[in-house]
This record gives C-alpha cells, sequence and structure tokens, in this order.
C-alpha cells in the first residue's frame, strides 16, 4: 500500500510540474497573443461589413490576415499551434481574453470619442450657415432704390427720356470711317 501512496503523489506531483505558469518556446506570450488575438477579431469585424458572397472571406480577408501576421511578427502555423496550447489551458485563454476585450473597449471609445468631435464640428459648421449673419459681400450688395414694379417701371422711363438719342446719319458716318481705316490699314500691310 506505501507503493501505491507513493506512486499517487509522485504522479501528482509530475502532473502538477507540468501545468506550471510558465508558456512553452514556440508559443506565442500571453500578451502577443493579446494583440494577435485583438487584431484578429477587428478584421473580423470589418469582414462582418463586407459583402456575403461565396469566397468572400478569401477575396477580402486574406490578405488582411497577411498582412496582420507580418505586422505582429508572426505566421499562421505559429499562431495555430499557440491557440491549440491556450485551449489546452482554460484560465490563460480567459485571461487573454480579458485583455483582448479591455483592448477592444479602449479602440471602440477612442472612436467613439473621435466621431462624436467629428459630429460637433459638422453640427457647428451647420449651424454657423443657418445663422444670418451679415458678411462683407453681403453689405457690398447695391441696394434696391424701388421695391414695388410700378416705381421701377417709372424709373426706367425716366431713364429712357434722359438718354441722349445718336443720329442715325451720325452712326453711318463713323461706320464708314472705321471701314475706310481699316482699308487703309489692309493696304499698307500688302505693300
Amino acid at each position: 500500500m506505501h507503493k501505491y501512496i507513493t506512486l499517487f503523489f509522485s504522479a501528482a506531483l509530475f502532473l502538477c510540474a507540468c501545468n506550471g505558469k510558465s508558456v512553452p518556446g514556440d508559443v506565442l506570450k500571453p500578451a502577443a497573443m493579446a494583440e494577435v488575438l485583438t487584431e484578429m477579431h477587428i478584421i473580423d469585424g470589418t469582414l462582418y461589413n463586407a459583402t456575403q458572397v461565396p469566397d468572400s472571406l478569401y477575396k477580402y480577408g486574406a490578405g488582411k490576415y497577411v498582412a496582420m501576421f507580418q505586422r505582429l511578427h508572426t505566421d499562421t502555423a505559429h499562431f495555430n499551434k499557440s491557440m491549440r496550447y491556450y485551449a489546452t489551458q482554460p484560465d490563460k485563454l480567459l485571461a487573454i481574453y480579458d485583455q483582448v476585450d479591455i483592448k477592444i473597449k479602449n479602440k471602440t471609445d477612442s472612436l467613439n470619442k473621435v466621431q462624436l468631435e467629428q459630429s460637433k464640428a459638422a453640427h457647428r459648421a451647420d449651424s454657423l450657415k443657418n445663422l444670418n449673419i451679415k458678411t462683407k459681400t453681403d453689405s457690398a450688395k447695391k441696394p434696391v432704390p424701388h421695391e414695388n414694379p410700378a416705381a421701377r417701371r417709372a424709373d426706367s422711363l425716366e431713364n429712357l427720356k434722359t438718354k441722349p438719342k445718336t443720329d442715325p446719319a451720325k452712326k453711318l458716318d463713323l461706320r464708314k470711317r472705321k471701314a475706310k481705316h481699316i482699308a487703309d490699314s489692309l493696304r499698307n500691310l500688302k505693300s
């Protein structure tokens, strides 16, 4: 019986040593894994808004995932191996997803803050447009002397009466002189 108790405790000690806090060297560290999962979930969210047709994930997502893995200095094989390891360690995976949750909330909050500032700026611009503030161009406009149509007609009739009329004979004489001047100019050019 003493042998069995010793064997049981030695096996339990061995199993406890295998489930230690250290992460194997070929697995992503928890902070790096949290970063990869955060970026991966953000990409998943953008793909959700893309048109859902056959092969749309490959068409729109493959490039984004490859770029993300390059930016974070890892690859799909390393990620898959790490994910398999953390799937066997639920407490570690839960801690990683707590970090992912915090990171996504921070990014969402910062996006909401930027969108709120942009909407406030747009609202301010719209409210300034709607105000009836006279600008320099408004004050430079000539005031209309007569608002009613009858007064305008009377004003235009006065302008017709006061205009000096030109004599048609003088107009014809002026045209003849201009034509003669042009003809003389052309003769001088030919010679």
